[in-house]
């Protein structure tokens, strides 16, 4: 009996039209704010406001640096610039003197 291997492991599924979960969210989350802030502050602030909230979802959503989302591509710059650099070096050979 033979068993049909998957072929797109790494690929993450297109669940809610072309977005994949993460996607999804990420934009919900956007719009979910947008909304929020189209009825608290007057239309003037609301376009200055919505402009670069939107700008900064959807690029979270749909930008990739080198085949990495953005979101993950932040997350690692922030801790690389949080966490403490260690460097060790570890000589492979001792010298005594100096050649001649």
């Amino acid at each position: 009996m033979k068993f049909q291997v998957p072929q797109f492991i790494e690929t993450e599924e297109k669940i809610i039209g072309p977005f994949t979960v993460k996607q999804f969210i990420f934009i919900a989350i956007g719009g979910a704010i947008l909304f929020l802030l189209f009825f608290a502050v007057p239309p003037g602030v609301f376009i200055f406001l919505a402009i670069p909230i939107g700008a900064i979802f959807l690029g979270l959503a749909l930008i990739k640096i080198q085949e990495t989302p953005l979101y993950l591509y932040l997350f690692n710059f922030v801790s690389y610039l949080i966490n403490p650099k260690k460097y060790f070096y570890k000589s492979s050979e001792e010298i005594d003197t100096l050649p001649k």
